[in-house]
């Protein structure tokens, strides 16, 4: 799979020379890097690269100590987790967040955005308002989980479903917030192969829909089906971005994940956007 630069797309997110640090220890150290609309870009690199806590940033769970985050022309540091995620970022986790005792139906629609039934005024005046919009959500909630493969477990309480179940569950309450940006931490790990083929092949289609992702992925295989290009990070910075064939014989990445050869470790300016 090709990509153009990224220069000559429109960039939905642009990440300015951000830069976060766990007391004294830099996790994320001036990465810069844009994600163009409309495209599936990879984020790759060892254990302890910075990348999940890159998303922890972008989904407004952390606040970076330095830099910027440009969101549709935005900036949207420092701004919390429901409001980004009403600017239209939505997210999904390492490792799947459910709520247990809930039916797997009810783990997706708490993710339904602007529910009138939670206004006191409108949930009293406007009662067939407000009951239209929930039925509305809970058949949009049926109609993601049976295309992410659920349909047989919606009343089914979340806590009894399989580890892939459960990041499919996940996906879909993402999707039920009607993302513009969904950023997808580890997708596939400890998943079937089957499963990571069809969660695969449902990344394709959500794209497809107008969505943009950035995702998290160790799974080579995978990410060759699924992603347009790939960041490689390593010690908090960007080492380099291209195509993942390119990417995997840059010197810098191999060093990276084998611990020989290669220059120090130093961003590469043409990964910004």
């Amino acid at each position: 799979m090709t990509t153009a630069p990224v220069a000559a797309k429109e960039v939905i997110l642009d990440i300015r020379d951000v830069g976060f640090a766990y007391g004294g220890v830099k996790a994320v150290d001036g990465a810069t890097f844009g994600i163009v609309r409309g495209a599936v870009t990879g984020l790759i690199g060892p254990n302890g690269a910075g990348k999940s806590t890159l998303i922890e940033i972008l989904s407004g769970t952390l606040s970076p100590d330095s830099g910027s985050i440009i969101f549709q022309g935005v900036d949207t540091k420092g701004w919390g987790p429901p409001r980004v995620s009403q600017m239209g970022i939505a997210r999904t986790f390492q490792t799947a967040r459910v709520l247990p005792r809930l039916t797997v139906l009810e783990n997706v629609l708490v993710a339904a955005q602007g529910q009138e039934g939670e206004n006191p005024l409108k949930a009293m005046f406007w009662r067939r308002s407000w009951a239209q919009q929930e039925d509305s959500n809970r058949e949009e909630a049926k109609s993601l989980l049976n295309w992410l493969g659920l349909s047989d477990h919606l009343e089914r309480p979340a806590g009894t479903l399989s580890g892939g179940q459960r990041r499919l569950m996940e996906m879909a309450r993402a999707l039920l917030a009607h993302p513009k940006l969904l950023l997808l931490d580890e997708p596939t790990a400890g998943v079937f192969p089957e499963t990571s083929r069809l969660i695969a092949t449902r990344i394709r289609e959500i794209v497809q829909q107008g969505v943009t992702i950035l995702l998290i992925a160790h799974n080579m295989e995978f990410l060759s089906t699924v992603a347009d290009d790939v960041v490689v990070m390593a010690e908090g910075k960007v080492l380099t971005r291209g195509t993942l064939d390119a990417v995997r014989q840059h010197e810098d990445v191999i060093a990276a994940y084998l611990g020989v050869g290669g220059r120090t470790l130093t961003p590469n300016p043409s990964t910004g956007a």
